[in-house]
């Protein structure tokens, strides 16, 4: 008899401790809880015009991201009056993406008041509303509403509701002229991957300036800083989990579509070594009407040179806009002689696989080095700076990018 009742006080008792420790376990906290900064969706102020009145130099020069010259706006019409399309400047591309959207349509980005309607107009297809991270400052709202969940949802049905483009919020939330605040979740799980924190001035535009993919399930934006940031240190991570965003209809290559690595680049760079950050440059403190202000036209600081750079060059900034374009200049010919021996590559390969000249183990090897050269020239190709933001980083991944394509080329032309 003691021997049962010993029993069922030690199950009551277990009964007890099971259920204080599944009361102790935190329940799941909506996202405000989880980052108290982010306010109540009915508290969110998304519009830009909100802060008009109290901070309405700030706002007028926010406004002039619609231009493409100093005094030029573009009208609303993809391209408007400044139509820069790639695929016209540059025919390679046509062939080095083929089998992606870009290989059909490719329109040189426009300033951030155009950011929604542009991702709208665009042709190329859209993997769910996850594209519109970078684009909408009611990215947040869609997240704390329906949960991570919305990375999946259809574009096109999502897109409906969304009001709002790039706005004060992406980068300040409701605290405009008070601090930056990081609003895109993929950024704030990349952060935790990095050895040094970037200066505030630089977070706030690499919330989106970076490259990433997309979770082939759940559709959420990934920056691929696992190993690193450098271009062979996101090499080895897409390499690890067998990641490639298509497959080259001629060579049969799988291949990375890189996005836009400007924190990439610019990380490491001189520039940045010397703590400068990127609004320093792109967003400098100007003086109009006798006031000082931070502009945010975020523009090429080749547009301001005294205000981006006389900061630190002193009376030598006007020279900064030749020494530049001498080196970007340099940086674009390297990209299109580079394009020229991928072009020939695609070619030459396709031919040999047509041909029936290739064994596994040696079209392995070339489809192998086809990446490899293309993964560096694209990383190059599409950052914005072209080759500015860290010239030695971009001349490495170019020259490497020739050494791979030679190497392929060598080994078509011995079959």
């Amino acid at each position: 008899m003691k021997k049962v009742i010993l029993s069922l006080f030690v199950f009551i008792a277990i009964i007890a401790l099971c259920s204080c420790t599944q009361q102790e376990q935190p329940a799941p906290q909506p996202p405000q809880a989880v980052n108290p900064d982010i306010p109540a969706v009915d508290k969110m102020i998304l519009d830009p015009k909100e802060w008009k009145d109290k901070y309405p130099l700030v706002y007028e020069s926010f406004m002039k991201t619609s231009m493409m010259g100093d005094a030029t706006k573009e009208s609303e019409d993809l391209g408007g009056q400044h139509p820069i399309d790639y695929l016209k400047e540059n025919p390679n591309i046509a062939i080095l993406y083929e089998g992606t959207g870009f290989g059909k349509e490719y329109y040189k980005a426009r300033g951030h008041y155009y950011a929604i309607e542009d991702v709208v107009s665009t042709a190329r297809p859209k993997p769910g509303a996850s594209c519109l991270a970078c684009k909408t400052s009611e990215y947040e709202k869609l997240i704390v509403e329906q949960g991570e969940a919305v990375f999946a949802k259809d574009f096109q049905e999502t897109v409906q509701d969304v009001e709002f483009g790039i706005t004060c919020y992406n980068c300040h939330r409701n605290t405009p002229g008070e601090k930056v605040q990081i609003t895109s979740p993929q950024f704030s799980e990349g952060m935790k991957l990095l050895k040094n924190e970037p200066k505030v001035g630089t977070q706030a535009c690499a919330q989106c300036h970076v490259e990433y993919y997309f979770d082939k399930k759940t559709k959420q934006v990934i920056l691929p800083w696992k190993n690193g940031i450098g271009v062979d240190e996101i090499e080895s991570y897409y390499d690890e989990m067998g990641f490639y965003d298509w497959e080259h209809p001629r060579t049969g290559t799988q291949l990375i579509k890189v996005q836009h690595p400007e924190f990439e680049m610019y990380s490491g760079s001189a520039h940045d070594t010397m703590l400068v950050s990127c609004v320093d440059c792109h967003m400098p403190k100007v003086v109009e009407n006798n006031q000082e202000y931070r502009s945010h036209w975020a523009k090429s600081p080749l547009k301001t040179p005294e205000e981006s750079c006389g900061k630190c060059h002193g009376s030598q900034a006007k020279n900064m806009v030749v020494e530049v374009e001498k080196i970007q200049k340099e940086i674009d010919e390297m990209e299109v002689d580079v394009s020229d021996k991928l072009v020939k590559l695609t070619k030459d390969l396709t031919a040999a696989i047509e041909a029936k000249k290739l064994d596994d183990k040696t079209l392995e090897n070339l489809r192998s080095l086809h990446r490899k050269a293309q993964y560096r020239w694209d990383f190059v190709f599409v950052e914005n700076s072209t080759g500015f933001h860290n010239e030695t980083k971009a001349k490495d991944a170019l020259n490497d990018a020739e050494k791979y394509a030679e190497e392929a080329l060598d080994i078509v032309e011995k079959l």
